[in-house]
């Protein structure tokens, strides 16, 4: 399929980055997540009120928030590097989606329970986050060259 004025674009290949960036960004921060909170917490982690508990403080909540926007970028950029062409619209709508997933999760659920400017910060900057790991990636494939 060859889009007007652009490269071919692998439909297989679009599909698969958008995912890849979903899953990669969904695991990669929970992994953090569960790490920092586990250091911090220590033995007082027990369930989910005393995960968030120990996850509500202000230092954890701005490194998980600073952990969020560079998983982002690699995220972004794994998935500009997977589409090969197209990059920024297919990093888009992963960002899309997960902008939403956050969005959704950050209202419904346990994680509602965790301060507003935490859950506003992380919403409005994955996006964006991702979005600049894919044109990190679409900028060096267009100054080395590369075909898509």
């Amino acid at each position: 399929m060859t889009p007007q004025g652009g490269p071919p674009t692998d439909t297989a290949r679009g599909i698969t980055a958008i995912l890849g960036a979903l899953v990669l960004f969904s695991a990669v921060t929970q992994v953090l997540e569960y790490t920092l909170v586990s250091a911090a917490g220590g033995d007082t982690v027990k369930d989910m009120a005393s995960y968030l508990a120990a996850l509500n403080r202000p230092p954890l909540l701005a490194g998980k928030a600073a952990a969020n926007v560079m998983v982002g970028l690699l995220a972004g950029y794994m998935a500009a590097r997977i589409a090969r062409s197209r990059e920024m619209m297919f990093a888009g709508i992963a960002a899309a989606a997960e902008t939403c997933s956050l969005a959704y999760g950050f209202t419904m659920g346990e994680y509602a329970a965790l301060p507003l400017w935490f859950r506003v910060l992380a919403t409005l900057m994955t996006g964006p986050a991702m979005m600049a790991g894919a044109w990190i990636r679409m900028q060096a494939r267009l100054a080395t060259g590369e075909q898509a």
